[in-house]
């Protein structure tokens, strides 16, 4: 199975939560790991576990965070726009409803939101 159908099957299984995970890089491969959502509001929000985060950092490079929205479209609200731009890795967002993903790449969010 590809990471890109991967991200997408388990957004659906995570329904009606917000999934979220980390891509990888694991000998020159990309890799789609599973994390734990720790936000308060899984609903509406997700929190990568640190302890997810720490683990896969330990065996992989970090190359992109995913995460879902249960509805609507993989567009980024403001709070992900601002999160990207901060962590500086890019965005992969899943919509649910249509059954794809869209990437953000925050050097280009960050030269459009200084314009």
């Amino acid at each position: 199975m590809t990471w890109q159908k991967e991200i997408i099957d388990y957004a659906i299984n995570c329904m009606p939560e917000e999934s979220c995970g980390l891509l990888a890089s694991v000998e020159k491969q990309v890799k789609f790991f599973k994390c734990k959502n720790v936000a308060k509001d899984k609903r509406n929000n997700f929190k990568i576990s640190i302890d997810d985060w720490i683990e896969i950092e330990d065996k992989a490079e970090v190359i992109g965070i995913v995460h879902s929205h249960p509805t609507g479209s993989a567009e980024l609200s403001q709070n992900d726009k601002n999160n990207c731009i901060q962590l500086d890795y890019p965005y992969y967002i899943v919509s649910v409803e249509d059954k794809n993903y869209k990437i953000f790449n925050p050097k280009e969010l960050k030269k459009c939101s200084q314009k």
